[in-house]
C-alpha cells in the first residue's frame, strides 16, 4: 500500500512490502531492506546500519501516525483506489486501540446513531490526540471503555453495528 508523506510542502511516495525478515521500504522509487521485529510491548523495531529503531503507529481514518527517534511522521492514504473496510459479522466493526494510551473522552453511548467519519473517542497516546472514527454509518452497540481510562493495544473501545436497509 502506497502512502503519502507531506514534509515542508514536498511529497513523499512510501510503500512498504512484508518480507520473512521484516520490510522492504520504497521511497519515492529507492528500495531499503529493514529487518524487523514485533516485540510484545508493541510497535515495531527495525534494523538499519546495524542500528535498532523502535517505532510505533496509530491510525485515525486516512492518516498514520508514526513516532521514531523523537519525531512524529504522519502519513496519508491516498483515497484512489482503497478498498472499503469490512466489518465483521452481521456488519459489526470494532474500533481497536492502535497503540497503548489513555481515553480522554468518549463521545457517544450505547444506541446511538453515527456517520461514517464521525469521532467517537478522543485518545491520548505519545503526547499525541488520536481521533477515532466510525467506520461506516450505523449504532453504537457497546462502548468498553471510559474517559480516563489506560488502554492497551488492541483493546476494543467500541462496537458499531451496521444499520438495518429500510
Amino acid at each position: 500500500m502506497d502512502l503519502t508523506y507531506i514534509s515542508d510542502s514536498q511529497a513523499f511516495v512510501v510503500s512498504a512490502q512484508a518480507t520473512p525478515d521484516g520490510f522492504t521500504v520504497t521511497i519515492n522509487g529507492e528500495s531499503f531492506a529493514l529487518p524487523a521485529a514485533l516485540p510484545p510491548s508493541g510497535g515495531i523495531v527495525l534494523t538499519s546500519g546495524g542500528r535498532q529503531h523502535r517505532a510505533l503507529v496509530a491510525a485515525d481514518g486516512p492518516r498514520r501516525w508514526v513516532w521514531m527517534a523523537g519525531h512524529t511522521f504522519v502519513f496519508t492514504i491516498p483515497d484512489a483506489g482503497r478498498k472499503p473496510r469490512r466489518g465483521g459479522a452481521g456488519g459489526h466493526d470494532s474500533l481497536e486501540a492502535r497503540m497503548p494510551g489513555v481515553v480522554r473522552k468518549v463521545l457517544v453511548q450505547p444506541g446511538d446513531a453515527v456517520e461514517r467519519g464521525q469521532v467517537l473517542v478522543l485518545m491520548e497516546a505519545m503526547k499525541m490526540e488520536i481521533r477515532l472514527s466510525a467506520p461506516h454509518a450505523g449504532v453504537v452497540e457497546r462502548v468498553s471503555v471510559v474517559d480516563g481510562q489506560t488502554v492497551e493495544r488492541g483493546q476494543v473501545l467500541v462496537e458499531v453495528a451496521a444499520r438495518a436497509e429500510a
